[in-house]
């Protein structure tokens, strides 16, 4: 068999899902038409600070696909510099969620602009 076939090529591909992804202040406007922003980080990071509005959801509960949302919800994915964010989107959308987008840059960017935010007390 020739090691190039189209095969091997077609399971390689499955792995990298394309996700879009948007800015923060676009993600701004998309909430508020109902788009939900969950943040991917660990617990503690989100609650040290995380953007207004947004929902923790860890890595754990996606992987065992506890996100507690709807699969055609629009949802958008944040971590802090916007790496984390999109492998979990990527994830979101092999699990069959149909409306997921990064967030470009994550929370690093989400302050950057002025963007409301909650911190711990």
């Amino acid at each position: 068999m020739w090691p190039f076939s189209r095969g091997d090529a077609g399971a390689a591909t499955d792995a990298h899902v394309a996700v879009a992804s948007v800015s923060a202040r676009e993600a701004v406007a998309r909430m508020k038409h109902g788009a939900k922003l969950i943040d991917v980080r660990s617990t503690r990071e989100f609650r040290a600070l995380h953007a207004k509005d947004s929902i923790s959801v860890p890595p754990d509960l996606i992987k065992q696909d506890q996100v507690g949302l709807e699969r055609d919800t629009e949802i958008l994915v944040i971590c802090m510099s916007g790496k984390r964010s999109l492998r979990q989107a990527r994830k979101l959308t092999e699990l069959g969620y149909t409306n997921v987008t990064n967030l470009a840059g994550g929370l690093d960017y989400w302050t950057k602009f002025g963007l409301p935010v909650k911190r711990s007390r």
